[in-house]
């Protein structure tokens, strides 16, 4: 055992299923207890409180076995978040190896405590950091922002995204970070509305490793847009959506101009963004469908495209996004209501390894998409919220394939007023993998019977809101469906809604389904 090299010890360690078995190992001789050590402490497991106070207790002892200190590269706050002040990570600045911090959540946490344990001239752990994660940190502000811009140079992530509208991070502090840290590839600015487009050009001119930027509700313009795209070849991931549909400086034309450079070679154009993956445009209502044919033109392989509240986009749009083919998995569609039958069944047919399509308030689909979209052999999740032209012709397409009913997980039905109570039964007895459906507003599950299995609405709900309220989650699902499999042994199954042609169709949907 002595002469196995200490390098390959580790990798063996490294395989050990759990904590409790590398645990077992600091018994074995003083080396193994040094390795394991090492392992274990690399990144420290913050469950409880009790194990949030043994660990300061070790590392502000003065004597001690190893040096625990040195071990340490990771921390994660997040599950005491409720618990960490100012004094508690200032004693972190002890961890001068360590390369990422999450401390989202921590809403107590201030510039003072900040600031103290990334000070570099205090003995600070800035310049081994490599992530930040102060995601929720309401407090914080500039001043936090430009001591991580001054004392981070290797930083590459960056997470100040805030549930709910931050004004005291602005450009002063973010143009900082881009001029100080070229090596940034990660930045999420999620609600932080002082943001505008001088961050967004700064973040392009000087960081071009980017691979994900998040300028969700921020102040970003057609210049900004150019620029991200003109000076970030690498992008992965683009966020830019705005919250307010009347709020926003984003047009066709920054598309339009960032890709008017595409060459041709041997008449195949030269993608620039092959690496995009993920973007979000949702609620940029001022983009046509010029910019989606410029995007889907320039970036072929997108997995997942949020164009939510695009309310300018049309057919033209998605038959462009159905040139993603077999790249595209997640569609988000919602409040699209000039797209119609005529793209989405194209959509079905081209791009078959769908996972995810929001369509909710797309009030022209009608059965003949659904039709189509019950062939995808991988959909997962599925939105047709406000649809009112689905009827139980749709639920019967999805029940009569085996693929889609074996996949299907969540189905959004709410206020799609012409379905039964009859369908969704087969829904629910044929969808196995079924775990969410919402069936809010719908005549024929307003009844106390059917609404016993539905689960809490939200507190905020007026009692207008929550009389038609009907979604079902998890065990709710199970018992629903139990519920109405003894209705229909005891033949109770009503069908209240005078609309159901479910048996009365052609032979394509006959009573066999039931």
């Amino acid at each position: 055992m002595k002469n196995i090299p200490s390098e390959l010890i580790v990798q063996i360690l490294k395989q050990l299923p759990s904590d409790k078995d590398l645990l077992q190992c600091v018994y074995v001789d003083k080396r193994w207890s040094y390795l394991a050590s090492e392992l274990l402490w690399y990144k420290p497991n913050f469950i409880r409180s009790s194990s949030w106070l043994a660990f300061f207790t070790v590392i502000q002892s003065t004597q001690q076995s190893f040096p625990y200190t040195s071990f340490i590269r990771r921390i994660n706050l997040t599950p005491l978040s409720t618990l960490v002040e100012d004094i508690h990570i200032i004693t972190l600045n002890a961890c001068q190896r360590l390369e990422r911090l999450t401390l989202a959540g921590c809403s107590k946490l201030t510039d003072i405590g900040l600031c103290a344990l990334i000070n570099q001239q205090d003995h600070g752990i800035g310049s081994e950091l490599i992530s930040i994660d102060l995601n929720d940190v309401v407090q914080v502000t500039d001043t936090t922002i430009l001591k991580v811009a001054f004392c981070c140079p290797n930083l590459q992530g960056l997470n100040l995204s805030m549930s709910q509208e931050q004004q005291l991070i602005t450009d002063i502090s973010i143009c900082e970070v881009a001029r100080q840290c070229k090596d940034l590839k990660r930045i999420k600015l999620n609600n932080c509305t002082k943001i505008t487009e001088k961050s967004a050009v700064n973040l392009a001119l000087n960081c071009p490793r980017l691979v994900e930027v998040d300028f969700t509700n921020c102040d970003i313009n057609d210049n900004a847009l150019t620029k991200i795209f003109n000076y970030c070849r690498d992008l992965r991931e683009l966020r830019i959506s705005q919250g307010d549909v009347t709020n926003t400086r984003i047009s066709d034309e920054g598309f339009i101009s960032s890709f008017l450079t595409l060459k041709q070679v041997k008449d195949s154009p030269v993608y620039y963004y092959e690496q995009l993956r993920l973007v979000d445009f949702t609620a940029i209502s001022t983009i046509s469908d010029q910019s989606i044919k410029s995007l889907i033109q320039a970036a072929p392989k997108i997995r997942n495209l949020v164009l939510n509240k695009c309310i300018n986009i049309t057919d033209e749009s998605i038959l462009a996004i159905c040139k993603l083919g077999r790249y595209l998995h997640f569609l988000h569609l919602g409040h699209c209501s000039n797209i119609t039958d005529r793209s989405i069944t194209k959509l079905a047919t081209l791009c078959n390894r769908l996972r995810y399509l929001d369509m909710a308030c797309c009030i022209q689909i009608t059965d003949k998409s659904v039709i189509e979209l019950a062939n995808l052999p991988k959909l997962k999740r599925i939105g047709l919220v406000k649809c009112s032209n689905i009827t139980d012709i749709s639920i019967g397409a999805l029940t009569s394939h085996v693929r889609i009913a074996n996949s299907l997980e969540r189905i959004h039905l709410s206020y799609c007023t012409q379905l039964s109570v009859r369908a969704i039964s087969r829904l629910l007895n044929v969808c196995h993998k079924l775990n969410h459906l919402s069936l809010t507003n719908v005549p024929s599950f307003l009844r106390s019977d059917l609404q016993q299995f539905c689960r809490s609405p939200p507190k905020d709900f007026s009692e207008l809101q929550r009389r038609p309220f009907c979604v079902y989650s998890g065990k709710g699902v199970k018992d629903l469906t139990k519920f109405l499999n003894t209705l229909h042994e005891t033949s109770l199954i009503l069908d209240t809604n005078p609309n159901n042609h479910f048996f009365h169709q052609s032979n394509h949907y006959n009573h066999s389904y039931l």
